[in-house]
């Protein structure tokens, strides 16, 4: 606990520092000049000087930033717990720059540390469990490129591909300890590679893949293989297929495609499927039998008239088993706030709709709101029904952009979420809501 107050103490220091200031207007009310550099950027200003005059690359281009993340949430479940805890915390990440244009390397620590959180209202998942903050170095990896055609990475790094990402919904996200193959030909972009442990969003240590999906003492990894590709302008394809060594193998294709009406109409269109299924010793709980298997398919269309967005979605879950997503955030249409509506068997429907506010008036602001109802889902392992649910959500967001606006909002977004769990037979209805702060400074 002492080292979450240190971190705590010593990221509120940064944060305040990192506050820019403003010059007065003249007396004629002509523009500003451009805002001061914070204390913070103050101080790295000849550091960053002096770095962008070094004669190599791998120097001169260094990267260094600092993200402060401020994190409330409060949820009331259908069971009538609760949990809630307000975090503080981020990231520093180190990026060199590229060495003979072919090497590189990068290093990221995350922290959460709590300041308010009730022991027993733990489970929010900002911070370890028992409500406990950490620090980690969650990335750590060199790199080796050929243009852009190949990008070798090895070590503790982000990736993202359908199944396998870094979830960033809490206060820190997923990081990966394997080695990874990406790049780009044309119009077809890869990535491949082998992951041996995972750092999960709200941890200070690595597991192996195999533990977090679910296989006690097991040391297994996963594979990872996907193209994405886009022949031509507005059309999308993704294929991936990533196996879990021991438990389960996920193929995931998609297709989205935007078509432009008129000058303020567009559509698009999207189709995704899933097939999911228990491999070689079958790890994990069975669900239908020990080898288990089942899919799901959805659709989604979005009209755009100008800065509104109507959506609405379906999709429909096999029985074999609810959908695994132990390693990232699920990619379905109906991933929601609280919910994913990827239970086995289950049919579930989406309307909603997003707005962007005119810059003009609010510039940076937007809005959406989304209703999912689920229903015919099964307990995979009882074949029980499972009760029907619903869900409303409403998410806010503000990321400050205008002309000549105070240094201090620089790279900062404001988001503002809730949700309504409305369970059949639940013995409360559930709700939740979120209020998070982002600030992003480039020091170097």
């Amino acid at each position: 606990m002492n080292r979450a107050i240190r971190a705590v103490a010593f990221g509120i220091t940064l944060m305040m520092a990192s506050v820019s200031w403003t010059l007065p207007l003249r007396a004629d009310d002509a523009p500003p000049p451009p805002p001061l550099p914070s204390p913070l950027e103050a101080l790295f200003q000849p550091a960053k000087e002096k770095v962008r005059t070094l004669p190599w690359s791998f120097l001169a281009d260094t990267d260094l930033r600092v993200h402060f993340r401020s994190y409330y949430f409060n949820r009331t479940n259908p069971n009538d717990t609760v949990n809630e805890a307000w975090a503080f915390g981020g990231w520093v990440s180190y990026q060199s720059g590229w060495l003979l244009d072919t090497f590189a390397m990068g290093a990221t620590v995350y922290g959460s540390a709590p300041l308010y959180a009730p022991d027993d209202r733990d489970g929010t998942l900002l911070l370890k469990p028992g409500q406990e903050g950490y620090i980690v170095p969650g990335e750590a990896w060199g790199a080796l490129r050929y243009k852009d055609y190949a990008l070798l990475k090895g070590y503790r790094q982000l990736v993202d591909q359908s199944y396998i990402n870094p979830q960033d919904n809490r206060m820190t996200p997923n990081t990966f300890e394997g080695v990874t193959l990406g790049g780009k030909v044309g119009w077809v972009q890869y990535l491949a590679g082998y992951l041996w442990r995972i750092k999960p969003r709200n941890a200070d240590e690595f597991v192996s893949m195999a533990e977090q999906a679910g296989a006690a003492n097991s040391d297994d990894g996963a594979g990872l293989a996907g193209v994405r590709l886009t022949p031509i302008p507005n059309l999308r394809i993704d294929l991936s297929n990533q196996y879990g060594v021991n438990t389960f193998n996920t193929i995931y294709g998609e297709v989205d495609y935007v078509h432009t009406l008129s000058e303020d109409w567009k559509l698009r269109v999207g189709a995704q499927f899933t097939d999911q299924r228990a491999v070689g010793d079958a790890l994990l709980a069975p669900a239908d039998g020990r080898y288990w298997a089942t899919q799901q398919g959805g659709a989604r269309i979005q009209a755009t008239w100008r800065d509104l967005t109507l959506t609405t979605a379906f999709s429909i879950t096999g029985a074999g088993n609810t959908i695994q997503n132990p390693w990232g955030s699920f990619p379905g249409y109906l991933s929601m706030i609280d919910q994913d509506f990827d239970r086995a068997r289950e049919k579930a429907i989406l309307v909603g709709a997003a707005y962007v506010v005119p810059g003009s008036l609010v510039p940076g602001l937007s809005a959406n709101v989304n209703f999912v109802w689920g229903w015919d889902a099964i307990n995979p392992a009882t074949r029980q029904k499972a009760p029907n649910q619903a869900e409303y959500d409403f998410t806010v967001d503000w990321r400050p952009t205008w002309q000549n606006q105070p240094g201090f909002l620089k790279g900062m977004w404001f988001r503002a979420r809730s949700a309504i769990l409305d369970q059949e037979n639940a013995r409360t209805l559930g709700y939740q809501f979120r209020l998070i702060l982002n600030w992003e400074r480039d020091l170097i």
